[in-house]
């Protein structure tokens, strides 16, 4: 008799806790629990995060921060402003360098000049490919086949256009951008 006792006893404890949280106070800790969930989610993985460090164990001035394609950081190396794409898996994808015109190839620096000639250098940099990871990049919301390149950002007035150089110097429109 004990033992039927007991047993009401804890089904009725058990009922008590499950059916507890419906209360309205309950639900706004269960929204702010999905927040929290969300927020976290926006957050680059302690595994990219440790992976980066493997990675960069020089690294100084470093950013995360988590985008619709890869986790990235930002950071700087010696005297380089670099930026660093990771996959979903924490793997390196490629890194970004920060350029300047005069870097570029001479043949891709006088085609830009020539077919470009009225619009004004905002900004060059390398993207320089992990070979090992099969990953396609994805810059300027436009992917592209693993290969180091730099692009070249151009302006006139308020059109932007971005041109791709591979090593060899062959200029190629890659994306306009308003």
């Amino acid at each position: 008799m004990k033992k039927i006792f007991f047993a009401a006893g804890v089904l009725l404890m058990s009922f008590n806790i499950t059916f507890a949280h419906t209360t309205d106070e309950g639900k706004k800790t269960k929204a702010e629990r999905k927040e929290i969930r969300r927020e976290n989610n926006a957050e680059v993985s302690i595994f990219t995060r440790n992976q980066f460090y493997e990675d960069f164990p020089g690294a100084t001035d470093i950013r995360f921060e988590k985008t619709n394609y890869f986790e990235e950081v930002a950071f700087t190396m010696g005297q380089k402003d670099m930026r660093a794409y990771y996959d979903i898996h924490s793997n390196l994808v490629g890194t970004t360098e920060t350029k300047t015109f005069a870097d570029l190839p001479e043949n891709a620096q006088r085609t830009i000049l020539k077919k470009y000639g009225d619009f004004d250098t905002e900004r060059v940099f390398l993207y320089d490919d992990n070979e090992a990871n099969e990953t396609d990049m994805t810059l300027f919301d436009m992917p592209f086949d693993d290969a180091d390149n730099y692009f070249v950002e151009l302006r006139k007035n308020s059109e932007v256009m971005i041109v791709k150089v591979d090593m060899a110097g062959n200029v190629a429109f890659f994306k306009s951008i308003k």
